[in-house]
């Protein structure tokens, strides 16, 4: 097989592995905001560790200073291939939760997007339910 032809095959393979796991993906519980329907952060990760044994979801700090923190996720196939990021910003006292655990509010959100980017739980929105819901609570 040619290394073009190889390519594809692989990313055919993906793609079908992503398409069957997708019709399962209506099972994945969803919070109601403002009549709009988000999967939260925790069951994007919970559905990624059960149907993508042997990738990774990993994270780094891109930027950190005494107002917020900017952090990276990126998702690995088994091969060590990045097949999505996402970006996450905190600023460190916005929120009740960001006064003590901005970082870690910071990670989530960014895995958050970056398994969204990926295809898991984006039926109605790439928005995770905690990023909507703080984005709402940041704006009153």
């Amino acid at each position: 097989m040619r290394a073009k032809d190889l390519e594809l095959y692989e990313q055919d393979q993906l793609n079908d592995k992503l398409n069957l796991k997708g019709k399962k993906m209506n099972k994945l519980k969803t919070v109601d905001i403002k009549g709009k329907k988000y999967v939260t952060v925790n069951e994007r990760i919970k559905y990624f560790r059960e149907h993508f044994t042997g990738y990774s979801l990993t994270s780094e700090i891109t930027h950190i200073n005494d107002s917020g923190v900017i952090i990276k996720a990126e998702l690995r196939d088994p091969e060590g291939n990045i097949l999505a990021t996402g970006i996450g910003h905190e600023k460190q006292g916005s929120s009740f939760i960001n006064k003590t655990s901005f970082i870690e509010n910071c990670e989530t959100s960014a895995w958050g997007r970056c398994l969204g980017n990926f295809g898991i739980g984006i039926d109605e929105s790439v928005a995770s339910a905690d990023e909507v819901a703080n984005a709402i609570k940041n704006q009153s």
